[in-house]
């Protein structure tokens, strides 16, 4: 009996809320299907520096998929979240002096002009040194993934079961074609002979030539070597479902072959009824080929 499946979906959404000092970050994750994996991290200008920190702990638990990050930074009025660059604003000073003394300018610059200089005011963290502002943005984004994990983690469950039930009918269809093939090769057999006793009359015919015939028409038909590939893979993609937690590339891959495999049975069983089969077989496997674009 296989284990139990633990695969993650590529879709869902995730919050997660840290506080340190009166300074509290909102962290919300929301993800869709990638190929790979996939950052779009929005963060307020006083936070800009911890992105790379927060990329580093988004991609150490997820693999795959597009996500969203969004951040709410706030800080309380009465402890200050204005600060004054001072480097910047000495720079200026200097500037203004330098354009004085070079060109016989006036030097005109007041307090109240340079505090309006972009990068002199800052939104500061005064209070709060920077490691632990990252330490508040990694116990933000941690209980943003294990929210968004956890929705992950179920529709992946759910998703996986329907991709097991949709592999079982691909097993039965399977089965019902491995049935069937034998009795076409009997049934060509049949209507050949027929038709040469009607074309001869009852007259004597040659039994090797007929016998030749049929056994050339069955190597064309044959699908036996696809048959058994086609229970293999079967198999192997229940073993991944139930052992790999991020496979859905592999399982993309092999729907592939699954594909490839009914393809070449439609292609080669001249017979109606497995024709049928082989339609119904290709409109499962492609039932979970969509699926598997879901899962990380």
């Amino acid at each position: 009996m296989l284990a139990e499946a633990r695969m993650y979906s590529m879709t869902g959404y995730g919050r997660g809320e840290a506080s340190v000092n009166g300074r509290t970050l909102i962290v919300e994750l929301k993800s869709v299907n990638h190929r790979f994996l996939d950052l779009s991290i929005k963060l307020p200008r006083v936070l800009l520096f911890a992105e790379d920190a927060m990329k580093k702990t988004i991609s150490s638990r997820l693999s795959r998929g597009h996500i969203d990050v969004f951040t709410t930074y706030s800080a309380p009025k009465d402890q200050g979240v204005l600060s004054l660059n001072k480097a910047v604003a000495e720079n200026y000073l200097a500037m203004g002096k330098d354009l004085s003394e070079s060109y016989g300018l006036k030097n005109d610059l007041t307090a109240s002009s340079i505090l309006r200089v972009q990068g002199v005011v800052e939104e500061g963290v005064a209070s709060v040194s920077e490691e632990e502002i990252l330490a508040l943005v990694k116990q933000a984004t941690d209980s943003a993934l294990d929210s968004l994990l956890k929705m992950r983690d179920a529709e992946g469950k759910a998703i996986t079961a329907d991709i097991l039930r949709k592999l079982d009918e691909i097993a039965r269809l399977t089965a019902l074609i491995e049935k069937r093939a034998p009795m076409v090769t009997e049934e060509y057999k049949s209507r050949l002979e027929n038709t040469v006793r009607e074309a001869l009359s009852g007259a004597d015919y040659d039994e090797t030539r007929l016998l030749t015939e049929v056994a050339i028409f069955a190597d064309k038909c044959a699908i036996d070597e696809e048959i058994q590939r086609l229970h293999a893979h079967i198999d192997h993609y229940k073993k991944i479902l139930s052992t790999e937690p991020t496979a859905g590339r592999k399982l993309d891959f092999l729907t592939q072959e699954l594909n490839r495999e009914a393809n070449t049975i439609g292609s080669k069983a001249n017979d109606s009824e497995i024709a049928e089969n082989v339609v119904l077989l290709k409109c499962e496997i492609e039932k979970v080929r969509e699926q598997i674009q879901n899962l990380e």
